[in-house]
């Protein structure tokens, strides 16, 4: 089942920030992440974090930013109609 969800980010310290999972997913004991502007987590920490950042790398980031691109085109162009 996938979700989204829009959530705050909080301080967590001198030289963290943290945001709240929601409560619908399975979670382990620790999370594993992957990030840059996106963020990619296993938040069952069953995929090592190489894993996840070597896909975010070379699988999500060269496709999302693209599709972005075209859907805000497509937005604007639409607006100016």
């Amino acid at each position: 089942m996938a979700l989204k969800a829009k959530r705050a980010n909080l301080k967590a310290g001198p030289h963290s920030k943290a945001m709240i999972i929601p409560a619908q997913l399975e979670i382990g004991k620790t999370s594993s992440i992957a990030a840059n502007r996106l963020l990619l987590a296993d938040v069952r920490g069953e995929i090592p974090p190489e894993d996840l950042l070597e896909f975010l790398e070379n699988c999500v980031e060269p496709q999302f930013w693209p599709w972005y691109q075209n859907k805000r085109q497509d937005l604007k162009e639409k607006d100016e109609k």
